[in-house]
C-alpha cells in the first residue's frame, strides 16, 4: 500500500508538473510574440476628390461626340471658360465645314463671329421650328438679331442657314443646334454689323508736262511758209482763178497759129 500510495503521488507530481510547464511554454510564447514587432500595414491614399463637371465641359463633350465638330469644341477648349457658354443662351454651333473659310490664327475674330451666333434665351429645335416666318432672335450683341428666313415645308432656315443637327446639347440651362454656315449677320440686319469702311480711293492727277514739251497752238501756216492773213484770202482765191484759166490761153493760141 505505501508503495502504491508512493507512486500515485510521483504521477500526480509528474501531471501537475507538465501542465505547469506546457502552461509556463505558452506564457513565453505569447510574451514573445507580444514583443515581435507588427509588420506595417500600407495605409491607402485617400483618392482625390472628382473635378465638378461645368457646363463648359458638358457642352464641349457633347460637340466632340458629334464627330465633325472639332474645330469649334478645340477653339472653345483654348478661351477663358463662360466666354461662350453661358446659361439662358442658345449657341449656334457651325460645324468644320462651316470654320473652313475663317481665320483660325484670330481668337479675337472667331470670338466676335461666334457672339453673333449666341442668342439671349434657350430655345430647342421644336421653339424654333414654331416661329413665324421673319421673325427675329436676339444675339449677345446689343441691337444685332438672327432672322428666321424659312419655315414649314422648306425646313427651318436661320440667315438663311440650316440647322442640320438639331438639339446636339440641351439641358434646360442652355441649347446647341448645330449649324452648316457661318450666318452673315450683316446682310439679314440691313447694315447694322457692316463690314469696316474701305478708305476712299485717292484722286487721279494727271502729272503736268515738262516745259521742254509744252505744244503752245499756232496759227498754220501756208505752203510758202508764211501766216495767212484776212487780205491774203482774195488774193490766193484770184491766183487759183488763173492758174485754172492758163490751159484755156493756151489751147486758144494754139488754134490761132493753126
Amino acid at each position: 500500500m505505501a508503495t502504491m500510495a508512493r507512486t500515485l503521488r510521483a504521477v500526480c507530481c509528474a501531471l501537475f508538473f507538465s501542465a505547469v510547464l506546457a502552461d509556463s511554454r505558452v506564457t513565453v510564447a505569447a510574451v514573445v510574440a507580444a514583443a515581435a514587432p507588427k509588420p506595417l500595414v500600407a495605409v491607402p491614399t485617400p483618392a482625390p476628390a472628382p473635378k465638378p463637371v461645368t457646363l463648359h465641359d458638358k457642352v464641349v463633350a457633347a460637340l466632340r461626340a458629334s464627330n465633325h465638330y472639332g474645330a469649334l469644341s478645340g477653339f472653345l477648349d483654348s478661351i477663358a471658360a463662360n466666354s461662350l457658354i453661358k446659361e439662358g443662351t442658345t449657341l449656334f454651333a457651325p460645324d468644320d465645314g462651316a470654320f473652313s473659310g475663317l481665320n483660325m490664327n484670330s481668337s479675337s475674330l472667331l470670338t466676335t463671329t461666334l457672339d453673333y451666333h449666341v442668342a439671349t434665351e434657350v430655345y430647342s429645335y421644336q421653339q424654333l421650328s414654331n416661329m413665324a416666318l421673319n421673325a427675329t432672335i436676339q444675339t449677345s450683341v446689343p441691337n444685332v438679331v438672327i432672322l428666321v428666313t424659312s419655315t414649314g415645308k422648306n425646313g427651318l432656315r436661320i440667315d438663311n442657314v440650316q440647322i442640320s443637327d438639331p438639339d446636339i446639347y440641351s439641358d434646360g440651362q442652355i441649347s446647341v443646334q448645330g449649324i452648316s454656315a457661318i450666318m452673315d449677320t450683316a446682310k439679314y440686319n440691313a447694315g447694322l454689323v457692316p463690314p469696316a469702311a474701305a478708305p476712299a480711293p485717292l484722286a487721279k492727277t494727271v502729272p503736268a508736262p515738262s516745259p521742254s514739251i509744252i505744244a503752245t497752238p499756232s496759227t498754220p501756216k501756208t505752203s510758202a511758209g508764211t501766216t495767212p492773213t484776212k487780205n491774203a484770202a482774195p488774193a490766193l482765191a484770184l491766183t487759183t482763178a488763173l492758174n485754172a484759166m492758163l490751159p484755156v490761153f493756151a489751147v486758144s493760141f494754139l488754134v490761132a497759129l493753126l
